[in-house]
């Protein structure tokens, strides 16, 4: 028993310094070298969804947040315990249902009028005209937006999207490469690093896990001051070339009656007519 118990003690303690020593050699020189082959598997990611189930509609979602007992209901009930009956509860209560309203109200389709969520950090994170939606709401010192595919009311939870903000006080430390590192500490396993190559639909410097049915990567935000923790269902993160069957329009596109008139390389029209009768014999007039 006690040669059992040394044996996992030293297992033990060559798996946490081997992840050690590899974090260590992701310096931010380096960050971004690392092999290109599949993510590598944790046991799970489940704790990280906050009891949400890919698949849930966005009642369902909005249910989870503010039934009592819920999301919203645990963050207040924490802060009420310690509050005595009086004004100061009141206004606490007052905040919690406002936010709960708020959350409620936050769900909005991707149809085909533009959001304000193109000027924000999530705008390559859906598309439009596909059956995509989202939610999104402030909680326990991040924003998270919560996204859903297929037409309502059969729409399901694939994503969940946290910014996360970088300082030195924060969950995740001051820097990206912090928050890589508190990451993989915490799962146990090294990333996957992914350099940006927007041609392969990589738009930033991001790190990868996965688990059997979930997708977690951490996107390079340093420049919005957050690190984007993001959560994704694999089997529609699979099948969402399919899901997205209405592409973006090209706004450089060329209008396609024009496509037309110059697909044989003639811009103008009259161009051929011209250039034919360029050398033929001009006829003489008669006196």
């Amino acid at each position: 028993m006690k040669r059992n118990l040394l044996t996992r003690t030293a297992a033990g303690t060559a798996i946490a310094l081997g992840l050690g020593l590899t974090l260590s050699l992701l310096a931010p020189a380096a960050l971004g070298d690392g092999p290109q082959a599949d993510a590598p598997v944790v046991q799970t990611l489940t704790p990280m969804e906050d009891g949400l189930n890919w698949g849930m509609n966005h009642v369902e979602v909005t249910k989870a947040y503010n039934q009592v007992g819920g999301l919203f209901d645990r963050e207040y009930d924490v802060i009420l315990a310690k509050t005595q009956p009086g004004v100061q509860m009141q206004a606490l209560e007052a905040d919690r249902e406002n936010r709960k309203a708020a959350f409620a109200g936050s769900f909005i389709e991707f149809q085909g009028t533009p959001t304000g969520y193109d000027a924000t950090g999530v705008k390559d994170e859906y598309t439009y005209r596909n059956h995509e939606s989202i939610m999104s709401v402030d909680k326990d010192g991040k924003r998270r937006y919560l996204f859903f595919i297929g037409a309502p009311p059969n729409e399901r939870l694939w994503k969940i999207y946290d910014e996360i903000p970088l300082k030195a006080a924060g969950p995740l430390g001051a820097t990206y490469n912090d928050a890589v590192r508190k990451l993989a500490s915490s799962l146990g396993v090294v990333p996957r690093i992914t350099q940006p190559n927007p041609t392969k639909g990589v738009m930033l410097l991001t790190a990868d896990w996965q688990d059997p049915t979930t997708h977690l990567r951490a996107d390079d935000r340093t420049g919005d001051h957050v690190v984007g923790v993001v959560l994704e269902d694999k089997r529609t993160l699979a099948n969402l070339p399919q899901l997205r069957a209405i592409k973006a329009e090209d706004p450089f596109a060329l209008d396609p009656s024009v496509s037309a008139i110059t697909r044989g390389g003639i811009s103008d029209p009259n161009a051929a007519r011209n250039r034919g009768d360029a050398g033929a014999p001009k006829k003489r007039t008669g006196h």
